[in-house]
């Protein structure tokens, strides 16, 4: 049984001017686009299920290792948003996030995410030959197959939103974006654009900062990290954060659901650091 998470993860890269717009748009709009499962960055998504048809031409395309263009249409008809649960994955943040040069966008699932599904992590593939299922069954089977993916992805942590609409965007209620996570190694021109719109929608701002002996990845609030400025940024401990943002909720800096996302980002560095 797999509980929904409280909040979610997606990763972002803006390694191209294109990338950064297309967050920012994200950011002001608050809507996000949904791809379909060909544009999806793993060629292989889908093929849990191998859907075996009588047509002509199924033969020769599946002895070339294709997916038969009808079935690939259908896996088209269906948007898929795709988010982790968790936020310190050092893998994602080196792919997804362009080597920490990029952000990580954190959402509530309490409202518009709340449908989203668990990923399956397997190498078992599964069978639907066209004679044992009406047509309406395999766009079910289909839709499902969505929410497979080989053990190899494991690390994600993955969860799905799946939709049948050709609408390109979802939509969600600004107060479902509740923080931003910045890349250390983000550039200060895109840096200082992204925390202006996360001040001018009151949405939390965190920067990573990778602990090396630790093999973890912390997250300060971005505002103390600028009042420390240039070097001091390197040696910051989790129990100062920590305080940071105990001080801004007793001064009225900080607000309730900010430290509720600064506990659920650093909850391994706090513990280690405590035990």
């Amino acid at each position: 049984m797999h509980v929904r998470p409280q909040i979610v993860y997606k990763y972002k890269s803006i390694s191209t001017q294109t990338d950064f717009n297309r967050v920012v748009d994200i950011i002001k709009s608050n809507h996000i686009y949904l791809p379909k499962p060909s544009m999806l960055n793993d060629p292989m998504e889908a093929n849990a299920l191998q859907v075996y048809l009588g047509c002509m031409g199924a033969g020769y395309t599946l002895a070339c290792g294709k997916i038969h263009p009808i079935v690939e249409d259908r896996q088209n008809q269906y948007r898929v948003l795709s988010v982790s649960a968790i936020p310190n994955s050092p893998i994602m943040w080196a792919h997804y996030a362009s080597g920490y040069s990029g952000c990580c966008l954190i959402y509530s699932t309490e409202k518009t995410f709340s449908e989203i599904k668990p990923v399956i992590y397997t190498d078992i593939t599964f069978d639907l030959f066209d004679i044992d299922f009406m047509d309406d069954e395999m766009s079910e089977a289909i839709e499902e197959s969505l929410c497979f993916k080989h053990k190899d992805w494991a690390y994600e942590n993955e969860w799905r939103l799946i939709q049948n609409e050709d609408a390109g965007f979802l939509n969600y209620e600004a107060s479902e974006l509740v923080g931003i996570i910045i890349g250390e190694n983000m550039s200060l021109d895109k840096r200082k654009v992204l925390v202006k719109l996360c001040k001018d929608k009151n949405v939390p701002c965190f920067r990573t900062y990778t602990m090396k002996s630790w093999n973890e990845i912390g997250f300060a609030p971005y505002d103390f990290v600028e009042s420390l400025g240039g070097k001091e940024y390197e040696y910051i401990t989790p129990g100062e954060m920590e305080r940071y943002i105990q001080e801004g909720l007793e001064n009225g800096r900080c607000s309730n659901n900010e430290r509720m996302i600064f506990n659920a980002l650093n909850e391994k560095v706090l513990r280690k650091e405590h035990y």
